[in-house]
């Protein structure tokens, strides 16, 4: 295979609430399937053998479990992390360093996206990119959800200048919150290169990024990169517009002309003149041939726009399907909602019935088509289930109605209970004619008999027995 594969899979989901107090981010369910699986089921359909998968060292029973349950081809290299570190995205990469030998592919694993790899990838190849980055704009990475409730909580607002002409060149990428006072630093040999840029408010990044294996490595040595987004990409992007080296700048053309039947011994500084930069930096790690294919192709003459840089960066906008990530409570909320379980089944490359055959459902119980129920779940009489998921071994009683709602594995909801937009975590007991809108019931949560709540999360804590 071309390209390596990491899945980002460590994260220990803060910002979703109790939904992961006693489940890893990446195992939490969307539709029939963990949501690690659609990340999974993209690299496996694209060609893909195995992947390298970074998870938390306290949840590495639970991934190997998910993982033989979900009767897939690709092979896992499974990477455990301490989950004291609270390690970023660059450091969990620099940890796995070691294992990667190429250019490689690098996704979260709570993305769900119907992304073409291979046009990716032709991309990427085709532009010699240093670093290719999957974003859509956030009119189709939000279809169909309600804005008010993502307000906020769609992570950092990124800004981002591209230039049209250049194939989307990434010029500009920085965190809304990282500039002061208003004011957008960027280089003259930047604005010289590129003077028609367009710059968006409105991208959304996917967190799928294909990484020149050079690239890696500058990782790997420097630990002060802590995310990829943050810290890598900004630092990588911003980057590409030095200077070979300290000696081209003092000569008369501005740019050291290369012979190209020039040693590329690998015992040598891989950067042009590298021996005279920092050990850190960036220059130091792009090989000369990365330049050398460029100048063989006619692509670059010294002291032309495109010889004068060191490298690019690409983004690759999709403009139709799927590019969205479960990363906060409410994102994971709307995804389940607004997913069919149509469009679910397509993201998974499988036809498989909206509820398991294994199901037990009395006759007059109606469950929409809009709806999932997983294996082996009890579905009492004249129970109403709309738009709404219900994991494995689950029981519900008589007369249950469960609208815009997820309900986890192994819950129990007793007769008589009405809920509305409202997450039920695993092993949860709720009691007879319960009212809940708009609430989280935690992880092994007890709910008394004719409970009436709204916007609240309950769990054992918050209740007295």
């Amino acid at each position: 295979m071309e390209f390596q594969a990491v899945i980002m899979a460590g994260g220990r989901g803060t910002r979703m609430g109790c939904i992961t107090e006693g489940a890893a981010k990446a195992l939490i369910p969307v539709g029939q399937h963990p949501l690690l699986y659609y990340p999974a089921k993209l690299l496996e359909k694209w060609g893909f053998e195995e992947a390298i998968l970074i998870v938390p060292s306290s949840q590495s029973g639970q991934f190997s479990t998910a993982i033989g349950q979900m009767g897939l081809s690709l092979k896992f290299d499974i990477v455990q992390i301490n989950d004291d570190d609270d390690l970023g995205t660059a450091e969990a990469l620099r940890i796995v360093a070691p294992k990667i030998k190429r250019d490689v592919l690098v996704l979260s694993g709570d993305l769900i996206s119907d992304i073409a790899l291979q046009v990716f990838a032709d991309k990427h190849r085709r532009q010699n990119a240093a670093a290719t980055i999957l974003m859509a704009e956030e009119s189709l990475a939000f279809a169909d959800m309600d804005d008010t409730k993502l307000k906020g909580n769609q992570g950092a607002e990124l800004i981002v200048a591209l230039d049209k002409d250049d194939n989307d060149r990434v010029c500009v990428f920085v965190d809304e919150g990282d500039v002061e006072g208003g004011d957008l630093p960027m280089s003259r040999r930047m604005l010289e290169n590129h003077p028609q840029l367009m710059f968006c408010k409105d991208l959304y990044d996917g967190h799928l990024y294909l990484l020149k294996k050079w690239v890696v490595d500058y990782v790997a040595a420097n630990p002060t990169l802590k995310s990829l987004q943050c810290d890598l990409l900004p630092k990588l992007i911003s980057s590409q517009f030095k200077r070979r080296s300290p000696k081209a700048e003092a000569a008369s053309s501005g740019y050291a002309t290369p012979s190209l039947h020039s040693s590329l011994d690998e015992s040598e500084p891989r950067g042009l003149m590298a021996s005279s930069l920092p050990p850190t930096d960036i220059r130091r790690f792009v090989p000369q041939d990365h330049w050398f294919d460029s100048c063989k192709a006619g692509a670059s003459i010294p002291g032309t726009r495109e010889a004068e840089e060191l490298y690019g960066c690409y983004a690759y906008i999709m403009e139709a399907g799927h590019c969205v990530r479960a990363n906060t409570m409410q994102l994971y909320a709307e995804i389940c909602r607004t997913f069919s379980h149509s469009k679910l089944s397509s993201l998974a490359c499988e036809n498989i019935p909206n509820v398991h055959p294994s199901v037990s459902k009395k006759e007059k119980s109606q469950a929409c088509s809009e709806s999932v129920i997983d294996a082996k779940c009890t579905i009492g009489e004249r129970c109403s289930i709309k738009k709404s998921t219900i994991s494995k071994h689950c029981t519900i009683g008589d007369r249950v109605r469960i609208t815009n709602s997820i309900i986890m594995d192994h819950v129990t909801i007793k007769d008589g209970c009405t809920l509305h937009n409202t997450i039920v975590c695993s092993n949860a007991y709720i009691n007879e004619q319960c009212s809940l809108t708009n609430c989280q019931v935690g992880e092994k949560c007890t709910v008394n008999a004719k409970t009436h709540s709204k916007n609240e999360e309950l769990n054992n804590d918050s209740h007295e027995f």
